[in-house]
């Protein structure tokens, strides 16, 4: 059996246990998610998409633009959001096929194959697509993406390469760690088609931009093309006391830090952002060792576990604010008898992360060893740029991560395949 024949057989295979996750688990509630369907009800009654009018005076920030617009279009073409978890379905096995061919394009058949492999028995990707939340779509229109324009030299396709990236960002601000990645990419490995694919790609990308922003201007009168929340979470961070940790359970607008804002209610997003942002300059650029101390727990936090999508498999999911696992890592020798179900299959995704952590740094010592540079430079560029961008930005949640999560499986697929080639000589010699 060919290798571009078991790609495509396990990606329908991951795609079909998708669908019976869904149809057995059913939809899992998030407070983002909840979030989402209350704006898309708004827009649909108002009869705009999102951002509309009423939307942008009394909230605090542009949400992720393309998950509620694809709410709202559902709702308005179904009267229902479940189409959207079939399709996110279908958008996540698509995403194990994408990853499976930028590592084929990149490296060889056996690293490809051993990428989708772990990417598709990972517990924490099977339970994504029960949730409304922007990683799947976004995550498979960047790698969609990424895969024309490495694979692809045709104009038109280059200029779709663009507009798809673009689309990528309307659902969640992912562009710029792409666009820059894959210019470097281009510029070491590719430098005589550096024009001839930069262009193209950037003229589509910026046309898509400039379309969204332009349809939101003649609606509301304002250039919006992708979410807006960056002061949002700085001012969460910017000020003296605050702990780099995620502030869960505490109001989101405390009276006393940077967020609060008397009469809220009566600005638009817009408004606060220039106040939140006035007020947080001052303060980083007069306590640039402060903040700067705060990254290597951002760090640690944002990589200490993956199991937010493991609460699709709890037995009462009816309330977002309950959706979560909880494991006493602790006493978990102690407890080990006393775990639900769910639990169980958190440790398990637990277990086979640190493991893909160990295995992906081994392998980036192998690739950096062996000198592999084409082969192992956007596995290692992509998580290590867009990890310390994120964290040196914003205080990441665990989620954040998901971008970068099938680079760190590539660099695990290259230790585990070392591995395999020392045994089998090993077994040589015997």
């Amino acid at each position: 059996m060919s290798n571009n024949r078991i790609i495509n057989i396990a990606t329908i295979a991951y795609l079909a246990f998708l669908l019976i996750i869904l149809a057995i688990f059913g939809y899992t509630p998030t407070n983002d998610t909840d979030g989402y369907l209350e704006y898309a009800q708004v827009c649909l009654h108002q009869g705009e998409a999102y951002p509309c009018s009423t939307l942008i005076k009394g909230t605090p920030f542009i949400w992720n633009i393309g998950s509620i617009n694809l709410i709202v279009f559902s709702l308005w073409l179904f009267g229902s959001f479940y189409p959207i978890l079939v399709l996110m379905c279908i958008c996540k096995a698509l995403t194990a096929w994408l990853i499976a061919k930028i590592a084929q394009y990149i490296s060889n058949d056996k690293i490809a194959i051993a990428t989708l492999f772990i990417y598709i028995l990972y517990p924490n990707n099977w339970g994504q697509s029960t949730t409304l939340l922007s990683e799947i779509p976004m995550i498979f229109l960047a790698l969609l993406s990424l895969y024309i324009l490495l694979s692809k030299n045709k104009v038109y396709t280059l200029i779709l390469s663009g507009v798809i990236m673009a689309w990528a960002n309307w659902f969640r601000p992912i562009a710029v760690l792409f666009i820059i990645s894959l210019f470097i990419y281009i510029l070491l490995f590719q430098r005589k088609e550096i024009w001839k694919k930069n262009i193209p790609f950037l003229i589509g990308c910026g046309s898509m931009l400039i379309l969204f922003g332009t349809e939101c201007y003649h609606r509301t009168g304002y250039f919006v093309y992708q979410c807006e929340s960056f002061w949002y979470n700085m001012a969460d961070d910017a000020y003296s006391g605050a702990t780099p940790d995620p502030h869960f359970g505490e109001p989101l607008f405390k009276k006393g830090t940077p967020r609060y804002i008397e009469n809220m209610q009566d600005k638009t997003c817009f408004e606060c952002r220039e106040i939140w942002k006035q007020r947080c300059i001052p303060w980083l650029l007069n306590h640039k060792m402060e903040y700067l101390s705060k990254i290597p727990y951002r760090l640690y936090y944002m990589y200490q576990n993956d199991i937010d999508n493991m609460a699709a498999f709890l037995p009462n999911k009816q309330k977002a604010e309950d959706n979560y696992i909880v494991l006493p890592y602790r006493n978990i020798i102690q407890e080990i008898g006393n775990l639900s179900n769910a639990q169980y299959l958190a440790l398990l995704c637990t277990v086979y992360y640190y493991l893909i952590l160990l295995t992906a740094l081994l392998g980036g010592v192998y690739v950096i060893y062996k000198k592999l540079w084409q082969q192992g430079f956007l596995p290692l560029f992509i998580p290590i740029f867009g990890t310390l961008s994120l964290v040196l930005l914003v205080q990441g949640e665990t989620r954040f991560k998901a971008p970068y999560m099938p680079f760190v499986m590539m660099l695990s697929a290259y230790c585990i395949m070392w591995i395999n080639s020392k045994l089998n000589n090993y077994k040589k010699k015997l």
